[in-house]
């Protein structure tokens, strides 16, 4: 650093691009949400909840490889890739599991917690689903089954049946409409991966 320059609280130009593509959660529909995404909402969550800015680490001069960015992706490695499904997780933390806490939260690692991601997924995400233990007999939601009638023209009644639908190569375009609506929804397509 120069002698002559101001100090800041944001390290380079890099990160202060970064920041600036934060507004983009206004515009972008949830569905398209990337990490950047995700990352802005949850700084927008502390800073409501908090009154305070998010605090980042800044341990690197590429905010594509910061810590931020890697809770991120660990978080959806375990939960969702499904943007819906990850916002949904955050303002439920934000929810439930922040005003519970003795102190301030600081980092944005709580996200990851696996007795908390546990707890979400078993009480919340699968609610209704029959918790974890969703197999090839478990029933597919009404509401998900209409989507998929609609579209395909198919009856479908379990997973077991859903998973084989969605493993039909070529996929047809329909079945793929259908999948993706489903997944607009708040449906996770990686649950048909773990059908046995």
């Amino acid at each position: 650093m120069k002698d002559n320059e101001e100090l800041s609280a944001i390290p380079n130009k890099k990160y202060q691009q970064y920041f600036e593509r934060f507004k983009e959660i206004d515009s972008v529909d949830v569905s398209q949400w990337k990490t950047i995404h995700l990352i802005a909402y949850f700084c927008r969550k502390y800073q409501d909840t908090y009154g305070t800015s998010y605090s980042w680490k800044f341990n690197t001069p590429a905010p594509s490889k910061c810590f931020e960015v890697w809770q991120m992706n660990v978080l959806a490695s375990k939960l969702s890739s499904n943007p819906t499904i990850l916002r949904d997780y955050i303002d439920w933390v934000f929810d439930n599991i922040v005003p519970q806490s003795k102190r301030r939260l600081t980092s944005i690692s709580f996200l990851t917690k696996e007795e908390t991601l546990h707890y979400y997924k078993l009480n919340v995400l699968f609610a209704g689903q029959q918790g974890s233990n969703i197999d090839r007999a478990t029933i597919f939601p009404a509401t998900y089954q209409a989507v998929i009638k609609e579209i395909t023209n198919f009856t479908i009644k379990t997973y077991g049946e859903m998973a084989f639908l969605s493993q039909v190569e070529p996929r047809p375009d329909n079945i793929k409409v259908a999948i993706q609506k489903l997944i607009e929804m708040g449906f996770d397509p990686e649950i048909l991966k773990r059908i046995v």
